[in-house]
């Protein structure tokens, strides 16, 4: 035992205390801060988009720009409330210090009116900034993604006539002149005809843009041309414009409950949500971290093959011990990261202004339910299983380039069922997912999938029954084929490698 837990060690240790490994632990938070500011950057500089609309009618552009003008609210509001949850100090935001509608809530029209209705940004800021922590900056407000300006067109000029002008401007082969006097690319048209409405019969309203990726615009300009031409069916029946705002306005409560919880606790939140949604993201993480260490295995054991570093270590220990020892020290290597994310969730969440936020809800989901027991359990059954699949390519390959015939049909294996796990988180209990489940290459991660859906606990009991049985003769045979080809100085050929797996090594 003690020459397996040393072989652990020096495995656990080669990785863990590399230089790699630390610059990993070092760099991890560092990307996610530069990540983090590199998002607000490029938020900060993306351009604003330069659009012209052509009405013949004259009645929809000031819908237009109403709806521009609506989308910028709604965005900046989503700001200041994240602004406010980083830089408010905890007990302002626990306690109800900063008052509706400066205080984080929902963004919607009626938060929307009474924000305005009570001083808008600059009455959120002298609200909320005796609530602030010490030395954070100022709110500055999102910029205005969008820009109308005057179409370069005369009145009077058809349809077809205001697509030849503007093409060039679409192509940028001609700049249009902004307000104050200086060129920008034009980024779209919008061309509303004379016979645009809500009949059957009436022409449809043309969009015009190269970009074909960006489609927020897009979307503005048809939610307002379908408000509008419903603002005009309305009207048809007698209701004013005044009438259609507080129709509008108006939004159906509608909350969610769960049918296994008693009646008092059936409410489902964000919470619940987070909870949901947390094993899909452990089941990603598993695979990850499965397929990762395994190459770890993998490239140890080919460069100590190929370096004739095995034959020292075998003058010391059995091949069973070495394997075994391998298989300690990179599964501890394995558990070592996502134990990194945990702490740094842990620190992060605890630097955040509330306990209601995403990182700490979903870190108590994780302690407060099975599914870190459930996450341990599985990852070593399937560690197990793929850990001694790499060992064994290991063991028959000098080279990587030998290894490669091999490990395509493992990744084939690994990755086979990705295209089918959204079909096992929307339907847990479904064919798919059952099916899955008792393919025991497959059952960690079904399983894993289907954690917080209460699948049928004969299935689950019956299906890991067969993983471990699997696993165990899995394990057998490719020990056999570890123990038999690690000392032999050319990698054997296919054909012989199932005469190494039936071959018990004295």
């Amino acid at each position: 035992m003690t020459q397996i837990l040393l072989i652990a060690w020096r495995e656990y240790k080669q990785y863990v205390f590399s230089r790699g490994f630390l610059i990993f632990l070092v760099m991890l938070p560092v990307s996610l801060v530069a990540f983090s500011a590199a998002m607000g950057l490029v938020e900060r500089n993306k351009p604003t988009r330069v659009f012209v609309v052509y009405d013949v009618t004259g009645e929809y552009i000031d819908d237009i720009d109403q709806a521009i003008e609506r989308r910028h609210l709604f965005y900046s509001l989503a700001a200041w409330d994240t602004y406010l949850s980083l830089s408010a100090t905890p007990e302002s935001l626990a306690d109800g210090l900063i008052e509706y509608p400066f205080a984080p809530d929902a963004v919607n029209d009626a938060r929307a009116e009474a924000f305005l209705a009570a001083g808008g940004f600059d009455a959120a800021k002298a609200a909320a900034g005796p609530h602030l922590r010490p030395g954070v900056p100022a709110y500055e407000a999102p910029r205005q993604q969008f820009e109308r300006i005057d179409a370069p067109l005369e009145a009077g000029t058809s349809l077809e006539e205001a697509e030849a002008i503007l093409r060039p401007y679409l192509l940028d082969e001609t700049r249009v002149e902004m307000p104050d006097g200086s060129t920008a690319p034009l980024f779209a048209a919008i061309l509303i005809p004379a016979d645009f409405g809500a009949g059957e019969d009436a022409a449809a309203a043309q969009y015009w843009s190269r970009n074909l990726t960006d489609n927020a615009l897009e979307s503005v300009v048809g939610d307002a041309l379908d408000r509008a031409v419903k603002r005009q069916a309305v009207a048809d029946f007698g209701l004013s414009q005044e009438a259609l705002d507080k129709v509008d306005a108006v939004e159906a409560p509608l909350l969610s409950y769960r049918p296994d919880r008693a009646p008092d606790e059936a409410e489902l939140g964000l919470e619940d949500r987070i909870e949901t949604a947390l094993p899909a993201a452990l089941t990603y993480m598993l695979v990850v971290i499965i397929f990762g260490v395994g190459n770890l295995l993998l490239t140890n054991t080919i460069e100590e093959r190929s370096n004739k570093i095995v034959e020292i270590l075998l003058s010391s220990v059995t091949a069973g011990q070495l394997m075994t020892g391998k298989l300690i020290g990179i599964a501890a290597v394995g558990l070592t990261m996502p134990a990194m994310f945990l702490v740094g969730g842990l620190a992060g969440s605890a630097t955040l202004a509330t306990d209601e936020n995403v990182l700490s809800l979903a870190i108590g989901s994780l302690f407060s339910s099975p599914l870190l027991l459930i996450y341990l359990f599985y990852f070593f059954c399937a560690y197990a299983i793929f850990a001694m699949i790499f060992l064994a390519i290991g063991a028959v390959s000098n080279s990587l380039q030998d290894a490669q015939s091999y490990m395509g049909p493992v990744m084939i294996l690994v990755f086979a069922p990705m295209p089918f796990m959204v079909m096992v988180f929307q339907n847990p209990n479904g064919f798919v997912a059952s099916v899955l489940t008792w393919i025991p290459v497959y059952t960690p991660y079904a399983v894993m999938m289907r954690a917080a859906a209460d699948p049928p606990f004969w299935e689950i009991a019956g299906a890991t029954l067969l993983m471990l049985v699997f696993a165990i003769f899995l394990m057998r045979i490719m020990g056999r084929i570890f123990r038999n080809a690690i000392l032999q100085s050319s990698p054997p050929k296919a054909r012989e490698v199932w005469r190494l797996a039936r071959k018990e090594k004295p």
